[in-house]
């Protein structure tokens, strides 16, 4: 088989999970124009070989989306903080190159523990059937969850610094996305947009492409009705100093990756998230849906 089927989420919990797949090449790089289907299926435990009794459960089509122009779409750049790479203050040539594409899909799972999902995928040339997948669900994901109140987290805002380089290491950076503390933006009774990205010091080569194409493109749209906010996930004068030490609230929301993006509705409870590689409408169907 040409390609192998990843799974690129960094944790899944009971509840609504945006289900995200990579399709990887033998070249290390991500397939697009594909269709997948998926069926999941409750498994008993951890299956050794053959999973035995099987329960099905649903069917899901994966839907691709894709960033332009990141800088390498390769399977190390998916597996998120778990592949760590050395510190850079150089973000100037960080994400120009290949599209990067997964499919996705929210899926609701009912029970924590093992799963199993057999995947359809029609690529140009062939169709391949009954690709099998086993992952885990946990009881609730690391990370506040679909459905949680946000965290009042207090980041560093423009009215803490001296300038705006001490919260934001992308090259022109934006003062409007560091005006509102999270605590502020969920008690202010608009929808907001939680954007943990850090475009110089990205550990998944994604998080300038979503700040460029997904982050910014919301602040255009939706700037006065829904609050958008872009939180450094790493102290940023440490990371210039090439230790990547996280700012607090990524301790405090206990993320396991970057670039995440919650919305949260304007009663402050988080009505969707999105992990690693994404593009505008999703996230915009998701405001649409915080404003209703």
């Amino acid at each position: 088989m040409p390609f192998t089927p990843i799974i690129t989420n960094s944790n899944l919990g009971v509840g609504k999970n945006r289900l995200s797949l990579a399709l990887v090449d033998v070249n290390q790089e991500l397939i697009a124009g594909a269709q997948v289907t998926a069926t999941f299926y409750h498994l008993d435990k951890e299956p050794e070989g053959e999973p035995k009794n099987p329960q099905r459960v649903g069917e899901a089509t994966l839907t691709p989306h894709t960033l332009k122009g990141v800088s390498v779409s390769r399977f190390e750049g998916i597996l998120v903080s778990r592949v760590p790479r050395a510190a850079s203050a150089d973000a100037g040539d960080l994400h120009i190159g290949h599209d990067s594409t997964v499919y996705a899909s929210v899926v609701d799972f009912d029970r924590a523990g093992f799963w199993g999902v057999s995947l359809d995928v029609k690529t140009k040339d062939k169709t391949y059937s009954g690709l099998r997948l086993v992952f885990a669900v946990q009881e609730r994901t690391l990370e506040p969850r679909v459905g949680d109140p946000a965290l009042a987290t207090k980041q560093l805002t423009l009215a803490d610094v001296k300038s705006i380089e001490e919260v934001d290491s992308s090259l022109t950076p934006n003062p409007d996305l560091h005006r509102l503390t999270i605590a502020q933006a969920i008690t202010s009774g608009k929808p907001t947009v939680i954007a943990f990205v850090t475009p110089a010091f990205c550990q998944t080569r994604f998080c300038g492409p979503v700040l460029d194409q997904v982050v910014t493109l919301a602040w255009n749209e939706f700037k006065g009705r829904v609050n958008v906010l872009h939180v450094e996930p790493y102290d940023i004068a440490k990371a210039r100093e090439g230790k990547l030490v996280t700012v607090q609230a990524v301790q405090d929301w206990k993320l396991l990756s970057e670039p995440i993006i919650f919305v949260v509705g304007s009663d402050g409870i988080i009505t969707a998230k999105f992990e690693g590689i994404m593009d505008y409408p999703e996230l915009q169907a998701a405001v649409h849906e915080a404003l209703k």
